[in-house]
């Protein structure tokens, strides 16, 4: 059984998809980022722009399993999360719902950056304990 934390449901419109039909690559990234903000603000967090700490991504991998085509549904699920010093490793599952598989498996790894001091700092303890409560709730769940 895959570990789920946070997940959410979307169509794939044709605005997303290249030549072929397919939903373009760049686009499975932009549905993790999209989850990951969900996930953070279900807890309490919402960083903007214009936030000293922002989160951007240092790295970023997506095996492609299955096609998703315009009309399809699909959910991403935060399927793991690896509290580092000052980064965040999400793992995420896309599953397609209309084929009834999973489409791809991707990894987006962000750190905790300081615009004003222009580096990476700890990760906020406020924001680390909200991601480490989240995981203990699941575990005490899956007990």
């Amino acid at each position: 059984m895959t570990t789920i934390l946070y997940k959410a449901k979307y169509r794939v419109y044709w605005s997303e998809t290249d030549a072929a039909g397919i939903m373009h690559f760049s686009n499975h990234f932009r549905v993790c980022e999209r989850v990951e903000e969900s996930f953070l603000r279900s807890l309490g967090f919402q960083y903007t722009a214009g936030s000293r700490i922002t989160f951007p991504r240092v790295h970023a991998e997506c095996d492609y399993k299955a096609p998703l085509r315009a009309g399809d549904e699909y959910t991403v699920a935060i399927t793991g999360v690896e509290l580092g010093r000052s980064s965040v490793t999400y793992k995420f599952s896309i599953y397609n719902e209309s084929l009834g598989r999973e489409a791809a498996r991707c990894v987006i790894v962000a750190v905790a950056y300081d615009n004003i001091e222009r580096r990476p700092v700890e990760l906020p303890a406020e924001c680390r304990s909200a991601i480490e409560n989240a995981l203990r709730e699941l575990e005490t769940e899956q007990a």
